[in-house]
């Protein structure tokens, strides 16, 4: 089924493709690198990084959006419903040269959200290690403290106890 769409409507769509793609290797590229932040252990650098995925995270989501409406603008097109119309299906809907432009862009960004949601595990994995080792190291200083506590405690009633002897 061929039916004629505005280019433009398409141009738009391969610009907004572009982006995302662009966007979503520096988001991978950026929590790929995270990794080292996190193990250093530096809570403002941790602090910069996530600002900075916070950012590209933003910045994708507005341009997912406008693919959204775009993709929604193209499905109304073809008579197709909208959420059933993805890549893969409008790359047989339009000519070349948008067809394997977008069969493209279809794998690239599947790849790549399956790169990031990796190197999202990893980070996870760190930063629960990280977590564990806060824990403990608090469990350590909180009994040090008791320890410490009770055996001032008892010196404490040592000295009133030999003051009363007296």
């Amino acid at each position: 089924m061929q039916t004629t769409v505005d280019s433009k409507t398409l141009d738009r769509l391969t610009e907004i493709l572009t982006r995302e793609v662009c966007q979503c290797r520096k988001l991978l590229e950026l929590t790929v690198s995270g990794r080292n932040i996190l193990a250093e252990n530096d809570p403002d650098e941790i602090t910069v990084l996530l600002k900075k995925l916070e950012t590209w995270a933003l910045e994708l989501k507005v341009l997912a959006s406008a693919r959204t409406a775009l993709m929604s603008k193209l499905a109304q097109a073809f008579s197709v419903p909208s959420s059933s119309l993805n890549l893969r299906k409008l790359s047989d809907l339009v000519p070349e040269p948008f067809a394997s432009s977008f069969r493209e862009f279809g794998k690239q960004l599947k790849d790549l959200a399956q790169q990031v949601r990796s190197a999202q595990q990893d980070n996870a994995y760190i930063t629960q290690r990280a977590l564990d080792y806060v824990n403990a190291t608090l469990r350590v200083l909180v009994s040090a403290h008791n320890t410490f506590s009770y055996s001032e405690e008892l010196n404490q009633n040592q000295s009133k106890h030999i003051h009363t002897l007296a």
